[in-house]
């Protein structure tokens, strides 16, 4: 079989995991850009810091939720399937956005983003455990890419219905995802056999000879997404406080966003990584910094999407990159390393979400700072571990 003829057999083996993964991306991406109007609907008359405030904890108490339940449906989905886990987490992630659009009340919105979290992780650790039952390793490559191209189309279609729906009714986009989450979990309900459930053997649970690299992993992964939440919070409130820029300008920053990532995935990571390997990963954690670094000095929209750029380039390698490295650590505890590998990420990525939102209220440039700065320590422990992958090939 030619590598196009398997390349295509592996997207249809992940058809609906990657479905599965575009609406849970789009329903993250589609809050972003309205969260900071949406609150100042809810928080009549609140001043600035206290939208940047809840801007952050709203973005952060999803990610937490996602760290704390990703290890736990990632091992139940080794041992029920992959299916199971699956609809269920489609089902309460439709259910939290359609009730998201009526919240009127900051507590309600609270719980409602944490259950839309809990939801996220019965279908983002499940669908990496799709690729990684996957044959051999070229084949777990291609299917990461596929499913991080997949979260960055999602993450690219979010901002997108933001930018264009906001301008019927400011809560139609959250219905409009809370629709395709019922499609698809329509989709993965009508498929007959539980395909996607791993494999069992005799040597079920082992891990494999890369395993002591797990931890090395996990604090670059953690890095990496806080990095990445930092980012995702301090550009939707710098384009409307400082910026004074409308929602469908904000949107449009996240669009680029997503583009360039996809773009990163498809011609740089998975052409490049199994040549270049560890040095790929300190140049994106570079890049990723020197990002962070100008957004605080973007005096107009175009220096603002050049950093934009930049931290949506290096996201893109650095995500599939550490994902697959993992996979190839976890031997058969696929679910629940690639679980622990999305709660650690998305503890990454809940901190910094609401670190920013709490030091932006105090000094704008302080976030992208301190993003700055712990970007250079990944870069700084990529380097010294340039060689992991080859331990684990």
């Amino acid at each position: 079989m030619s590598a196009t003829a398997m390349a295509w057999q592996d997207a249809a083996r992940l058809l609906l995991p990657l479905a599965a993964v575009l609406v849970v991306a789009a329903g993250y991406g589609v809050v972003l850009p309205v969260l900071p109007f949406v609150l100042e609907r809810l928080l009549d008359g609140a001043g600035r810091e206290a939208i940047a405030r809840h801007t952050g904890g709203l973005t952060g108490v999803y990610m937490l939720a996602l760290f704390l339940f990703a290890p736990v449906w990632g091992y139940v989905s080794d041992r029920v399937g992959r299916r199971a886990a699956m609809l269920l987490g489609l089902a309460g992630f439709g259910v939290s956005m359609l009730l998201f659009g009526f919240a009127r009340d900051l507590v309600f919105a609270y719980a409602l983003r944490a259950l839309a979290g809990l939801s996220a992780a019965a279908v983002l650790p499940v669908a990496l455990a799709a690729a990684a039952d996957l044959e051999g390793p070229a084949q777990r490559a291609r299917g990461f890419a596929w499913l991080s191209a997949a979260s960055a189309l999602g993450f690219l279609l979010g901002p997108a219905l933001s930018a264009w729906l906001t301008a019927a009714q400011l809560m139609l986009p959250f219905y409009t995802v809370a629709a395709m989450g019922g499609a698809v979990w329509l989709a993965v309900w009508l498929v007959p056999a539980d395909a996607g459930r791993q494999r069992h053997s005799a040597d079920e649970g082992a891990l494999s000879a890369g395993a002591p690299l797990l931890p090395y992993l996990l604090l670059l992964s953690l890095l990496t997404m806080f990095g990445l939440g930092s980012f995702e919070v301090a550009i939707a409130l710098l384009g409307q406080q400082t910026l004074g820029l409308r929602p469908r300008e904000v949107g449009f920053m996240f669009v680029e966003c997503s583009l360039v990532m996809i773009l990163a995935q498809v011609f740089v990571f998975m052409p490049l990584f199994n040549r270049v390997g560890g040095l790929m990963l300190v140049g994106a954690f570079l890049t990723m910094a020197a990002g962070s670094v100008l957004l605080p000095y973007a005096t107009n929209y175009y220096v603002l999407l050049l950093g934009v750029g930049l931290i949506s380039a290096s996201s893109g390698i650095l995500i599939p990159a550490l994902a697959y490295l993992t996979s190839l650590a976890a031997g058969t505890r696929q679910g629940a390393t690639l679980g622990a590998q999305t709660a650690v990420a998305n503890l990454g990525q809940a901190v910094g979400s609401a670190t920013t939102g709490w030091l932006y209220g105090i000094a704008a440039g302080a976030p992208f700072w301190v993003a700055a700065v712990l970007l250079g320590l990944g870069a700084t422990a990529a380097l010294r571990g340039r060689r992991l992958e080859e331990s684990v090939r």
